[in-house]
């Protein structure tokens, strides 16, 4: 009897040691642990220059501390219902972008390593080839 009970406490504490689970996205291949920062970007206008071209800058928020990303002429929250449509990984924590004259800017952030990982990508209406060409525009340390 003393055997089942000290063989059911085993059990129990190493069924419950198991490690946190980690996602791999099949968009990216990058492995991530469950987020650690409250990530978002900011968008703030700026107004209108003499032609009438709008002005925007974008800022990465990580918990709570602001980051300047970049300037740019449009500048909306993309949803996660909306990251297949801008070819944004399902792993991303945040996403922003928009169009303006025939041309956007988007960028979305990815945490990896303790760190937020920026992306920036574009597409124009003149462009010979497909998709959003997202490259590494930055890294910020979370903190």
């Amino acid at each position: 009897m003393r055997l089942l009970v000290y063989s059911s406490i085993f059990l129990l504490f190493f069924s419950a040691c198991q490690p946190e689970s980690k996602t791999k996205d099949n968009g990216t291949g990058l492995t991530t642990d469950p987020p650690k920062a409250k990530v978002s970007f900011r968008c703030e206008s700026l107004g209108e220059d003499e032609n009438e071209v709008p002005h925007n800058q974008v800022f990465l928020v990580v918990n709570d501390r602001s980051t300047k990303v970049a300037d740019v002429t449009a500048c909306d929250e993309i949803t996660k219902d909306g990251y297949l449509t801008f070819q944004i990984p399902s792993n991303a924590v945040a996403a922003c972008g928009g169009w303006y004259a025939g041309a956007g800017d988007y960028f979305y952030a990815l945490e990896v390593k303790g760190k937020i990982v920026v992306m920036k990508g574009w597409q124009a209406e003149e462009q010979t080839d497909e998709g959003y060409h997202y490259e590494q525009h930055m890294v910020v340390p979370i903190k």
